[in-house]
Parts: C-alpha cells; structure tokens; sequence
C-alpha cells in the first residue's frame, strides 16, 4: 500500500483528472492510513459525490470521508412529462375539439 504522501498524490491527481486535469476550487484533501478525507466547499452537491467517486476508486484507498460543504444546491431536475390519458380516464375537456367519426 502506498503511504500517505504518496496516496494522496494518487489521489489527488484522480480528482483531478476527472475535473478537466486540475482539483476543483475550495477542495482540501488530506489522507492517513489509507483513508481520504475531503474537506472544504465546492460548487455544488452532485460535484461533491464525483469528487467522491473519483477519490474513493484510487488504488490503495480503503475508505473515504465526505466532509464537503456546498454553496448551492444542483438545479432542479424537471419532472417528466405526464402521459396522456385516454379510454375511460379520460377528460373530454383534454381533447381537441372537432368533428369524430366512428366506424359503427
């Protein structure tokens, strides 16, 4: 197992490649005994789990503490469009008006 300063570099440059090649701003990294603590703030919760992510799959780490502060929350996530309803369920209302043909 690799010691902890050379650990961290592992790690470290981890980080970093799964950022564009630099660490995000706001991150402190710190490791001992094999184990990772992240600290500091960063953008943005999702940003705070891929910095997990990307410390916690280098070799020789055996676990990782999330210690990450945000400064705002990810956007919100639209919600998925509502199927249209149709048989009996339906809301006539919902539906273009117009002439209806029926085969009889």
């Amino acid at each position: 197992m690799p010691q902890s300063p050379e650990l961290e570099a592992q790690v470290r440059a981890r980080i970093a490649e799964a950022f564009g090649g630099s660490l995000p701003e706001g991150l402190v990294v710190e490791v001992a005994d094999g184990r990772v603590t992240l600290t500091g703030c960063v953008d943005t919760p999702s940003v705070a789990q891929d910095i997990e992510k990307a410390a916690a799959i280098s070799p020789g780490v055996l676990g990782v503490h999330n210690a990450l502060r945000t400064r705002r929350d990810d956007p919100p996530v639209p919600a998925p469009a509502q199927p249209a309803v149709s048989g009996m369920n339906a809301d006539p209302a919902d539906h273009a008006s117009g002439p209806i043909h029926h085969k009889v």
